[in-house]
């Protein structure tokens, strides 16, 4: 039987964040088209700058990936996430975790990893009450 303090919010895709990257790479494919490379090095430039368009679109956005995050519970204990292929971890509210009315930028600790895995998550990705409850319980836990 689940705990009393668990909080679970489902994770949508969000509009907001994907314009906010298409933004971010046009202005990162800008500065690389305006530089005196060599025409071959700006190419494979903006290659990268697609495929990393590409990429965080498709997991982070579109949820497309087996690996993106779908469910998102909380609790004392830490956090669980289950991803698209069903699979779930453990781990802990990192530190470095931003939360704002705006966004938020969750670092977990893997349980057994060193490194931390991180994902923002804006409003229109949860529902309006489920995202101010995520907020509070990461800003006070």
């Amino acid at each position: 039987m689940p705990s009393a303090a668990v909080l679970q919010h489902p994770v949508k895709s969000s509009l907001r964040f994907a314009v906010l990257l298409l933004v971010l790479h046009m202005i990162a494919a800008t500065v690389v088209y305006a530089t005196a490379m060599p025409l071959p090095v700006k190419l494979v430039m903006l290659l990268l700058i697609s495929l990393s368009l590409f990429y965080y679109l498709a997991r982070d956005v579109l949820l497309l990936f087996p690996d993106s995050w779908r469910e998102i519970s909380l609790d004392q204990n830490g956090v669980s996430v289950i991803a698209r292929d069903g699979s779930s971890f453990l781990g802990q509210v990192a530190n470095k975790t931003v939360v704002s009315p705006y966004f938020v930028v969750l670092c977990v600790r893997l349980e057994g990893h060193r490194l931390l895995v991180s994902r923002v998550i804006f409003p229109d990705a949860m529902s309006t009450g489920a995202f101010r409850e995520f907020c509070v319980h990461l800003k006070f836990a």
